[in-house]
Formats: C-alpha cells, structure tokens, sequence
C-alpha cells in the first residue's frame, strides 16, 4: 500500500504538536523510492523520539534502535531482516567506534565490517531509509554526520510540552498527566520519561507519590547518563 495513502487513513503523528512542515518532509521521505538518511537535532523535548515512534506506528516494518547499544544486535537485526526503514534514536550516544563502523551502510546501503570478532558482509534493500535522532551533533563524528540532512528542532515550550504529555498518556486522568509532566519539565523535559512515569501510576497515587518516582528515576538515571558520556 502506498505510504501517502496509508496517512490519509490515519492522524499524521498524532502525539505530536505542530511541526506540520516537517511531518510533510518525512512524509515524503517515506513515499520516496530513493533510500534517504534524515537526523532530527535538537535538546530534550523537541518531538524527536515522538517522530521516529510515530514512523514506527506507520509503518510496522521500520525497526527502532536505541543508539546507544552498540552491541552486535544492531548489525545482527538489519542483516536478518533487512528492514525498509531504520530508525536510530540518540545517535550522539552512539561510540566513535561504531559510528564509523556505519558509514558505509548510510552511503551505499552495505555493510561490510567487523564488529566483535564477527564478520558483517551484507547490503540493505534498495530504498532503504534511516531516520535518526540527536540532542548534541557535535558529538557526531564528521563523516557520520555528513550521510545525513539534517533538520534543528526548538525545544517544545511548556505549554505544548503539557499537551504532548496528554496525547502520549491517554488513560490517567489529565490531572494527573498535568502532574507527571510537569515534574518531568522541571527534571528532564524527555518525553519518553512522561510515558515511563505513567506506566507506574496507580489511581490512588497522589502529588508527592509522582514526585517520588520521578525523584527516584532521576537519581539513580544519572550513573547511566554518566556512563553515556
């Protein structure tokens, strides 16, 4: 079924407010035959992760990766399935080691590399696409950010950062979600937190118990933050 097609059938990125300039660029990305390399740069709360989900959504063929695992399952995964569409989230968290080890995939669709003693020799579908997130490019090594056009998204105000928290969270109350989000803002401003948050609020929850939780995720999330550096 034709991409184009498909979104008419469905809200385009729902959980995501405004941008409406560049969910047409991404829709294009999507409906072109042409492989395409995009990277979404911005700080925390700027929709960034919210797109790559939302492609995800579209199309349940794309096969999401968290960045910062530069173990083999990301080679392992593309060379068993092959996806049509690659989506690499926080690629700035990503070693220099293996950044380089993608290079070739993101110019030519190939993959030829050996990455923990394991030999990689395989090319990616024609057309394939690779959308990828990160909060600092700098932290990018020049050649990987080269394979990519690049779109700088402002951080969302806290008003629009509210608003996200309640289409992402749609079964508490919007109280509470005003509350999650909220402590989030102050802490983090990632909206990937807002979900984590309200997978663990019971009905009986009160202010200080969100506090808490977030209190306690923010703590202990700071030697992973470190370790990430």
């Amino acid at each position: 079924m034709n991409i184009l097609k498909l979104f008419k059938h469905k809200d385009e990125f729902q959980n995501i407010s405004g941008y409406q300039d560049i969910k047409n660029i991404i829709i294009r990305a999507l409906e072109s035959e042409d492989s395409y390399n995009l990277l979404l740069c911005g700080p925390p709360a700027s929709a960034k992760t919210l797109f790559l989900l939302g492609i995800q959504e579209l199309d349940h063929n794309a096969i999401y990766f968290d960045a910062s695992n530069t173990t083999n399952r990301i080679l392992d995964v593309l060379q068993e399935q092959r996806p049509p569409i690659i989506l690499l989230d926080e690629l700035d968290k990503m070693s220099r080691p293996f950044q380089n080890q993608l290079l070739n995939f993101l110019e030519n669709g190939r993959v030829k590399v050996v990455q923990q003693r394991k030999f990689y020799d395989f090319e990616l579908i024609p057309g394939a696409k690779v959308f990828a997130t990160a909060n600092d490019i700098n932290r990018l090594s020049k050649p990987l950010a080269s394979r990519f056009r690049k779109l700088f998204l402002p951080q969302y105000t806290e008003i629009q950062f509210l608003q996200v928290a309640v289409k992402v969270l749609p079964k508490p109350k919007e109280e509470t979600v005003h509350i999650i989000a909220a402590q989030v803002w102050n802490t983090s401003k990632d909206v990937r937190d807002v979900i984590s948050v309200g997978k663990l609020i019971r009905r009986s929850d009160t202010e200080e118990d969100i506090r808490q939780i977030i209190e306690t995720m923010s703590k202990y999330g700071k030697m992973e933050m470190e370790n990430a550096k």
